[in-house]
């Protein structure tokens, strides 16, 4: 086997057992979970340190080419009926039906016609050996019509999923695997083709060990684009679950101040493992610490927060976050020194009516919250809270 194909194999029976703990957990990945483990034993099948013991043991020419074909169909009906409960969920009972009687009969068919061809030896190809004699032929076109329907039905999904698909990581994961199945529905063409050559005994573009290798290399670089794409939507998860651990590290040092001055609007019950909800459960906190906060800031008070903030920043937005953390920092300081909050809830309202759009946004809100916290922190926030205690004592 060359390198490309050890590649490949290492690859199958990563993602399988990558897989392996969400098809247990949920019954709709548990599909292409067998679509992929299916996959990765028929190719090790292929493998001259498997398929030649495996023949040897038995006893049974070529019996590891038969399994081989087996596990595809097997593969082929569980990754189409993924698709289809994706792309066309409403379909899912019915197809599921479909697939299941149309893989029996093939099956059946590819072990009748695999114990009625006479194999007097172990060929090294079994495609190649056998093509061009009635049963073989057979054979073969059962293989590629399986994979041919299996592969253009699934592209055409795959394709028209993804311009529906509103998550960026998802849509380029639909695209590549669409591009890995059109592969696929072409490698079939491609087999098809050499069969129909050899049955009419006309030469093909290209001589038998360059086509088997040309063959080898589109079968390789499909399942490469399968393997990549069914990856990248899990790889868009990772990767805002590692934005989500960012943010949370980047707003701790407001969210533990703003708690420290205002402790009982820390949620109750336990803190949830998921980083998204863990991220929404701190920006409510935070947001909850500063309506309970702006009654401990009077108008006098923040006219002075913004008077500073356009001293010091010209942008809009930043100005805006940096005036309100100046006096959430003193309205703080104020709290923790045991000041009373003001009669008038009209201040409460104020920090509503400021940013009232971000309820409907939540990444707005994270990224407002984010400038927030940068200018509580801020050498201003510090020189303006320090003022603001002089000027009470």
């Amino acid at each position: 086997m060359c390198p490309l194909k050890h590649v490949v194999l290492a690859a199958l029976w990563a993602v399988t057992a990558w897989r392996l703990p969400s098809a247990v957990r949920v019954a709709k990945q548990r599909s292409v979970w067998v679509a992929f483990a299916s996959i990765a034993a028929a190719n090790t099948l292929a493998h001259p340190a498997v398929e030649g013991p495996l023949n040897g043991f038995t006893g049974i020419n070529n019996l590891a080419t038969l399994v081989r074909n087996l596990l595809g169909i097997i593969g082929y009906s569980a990754f189409l009926q993924f698709v289809i409960s994706v792309a066309r969920p409403q379909a899912i009972r019915i197809s599921r039906r479909l697939l299941t009687v149309c893989g029996i009969v093939s099956a059946c068919a590819l072990v009748f016609l695999f114990a009625v061809t006479p194999r007097p030896y172990n060929a090294d190809n079994f495609f190649e050996a056998y093509t061009g004699r009635p049963l073989g032929t057979a054979y073969c076109c059962i293989v590629l019509g399986y994979l041919g329907v299996s592969t253009v039905i699934a592209t055409c999904l795959f394709m028209g999923y993804s311009r529906h698909a509103g998550d960026v990581w998802l849509r380029v994961g639909l695209r590549l695997l669409g591009i890995g199945t059109g592969l696929g529905a072409f490698y079939t063409v491609f087999c098809a083709a050499r069969l129909l050559t050899r049955l009419a005994h006309e030469p093909f573009v290209t001589d038998d060990h360059t086509a088997l290798s040309v063959a080898h290399i589109i079968e390789d670089t499909a399942i490469v684009f399968i393997v990549v794409g069914n990856s990248v939507p899990a790889c868009g998860v990772l990767w805002r679950a590692l934005c989500d651990w960012r943010t949370l590290r980047r707003l701790r040092p407001l969210w533990s101040s703003l708690t420290e001055a205002v402790p009982n609007i820390v949620l109750e019950g336990p803190i949830h493992r998921t980083l998204r909800i863990r991220l929404h459960r701190q920006v409510i906190e935070i947001h909850d610490a500063r309506l309970v906060l702006a009654s401990y800031a009077s108008p006098q008070l923040r006219e002075q927060a913004h008077h500073r903030a356009a001293q010091v920043l010209r942008d809009g937005e930043r100005r805006t976050a940096l005036a309100e953390a100046l006096w959430l920092r003193a309205a703080c300081e104020a709290k923790l020194a045991g000041a009373q909050p003001l009669d008038d809830s009209a201040e409460r309202l104020t920090v509503l009516s400021e940013h009232s759009d971000l309820s409907f946004d939540f990444d707005t809100e994270v990224a407002w919250v984010r400038q927030l916290c940068e200018a509580f922190h801020s050498p201003t926030a510090d020189a303006f809270a320090w003022e603001q205690q002089l000027e009470q004592a």
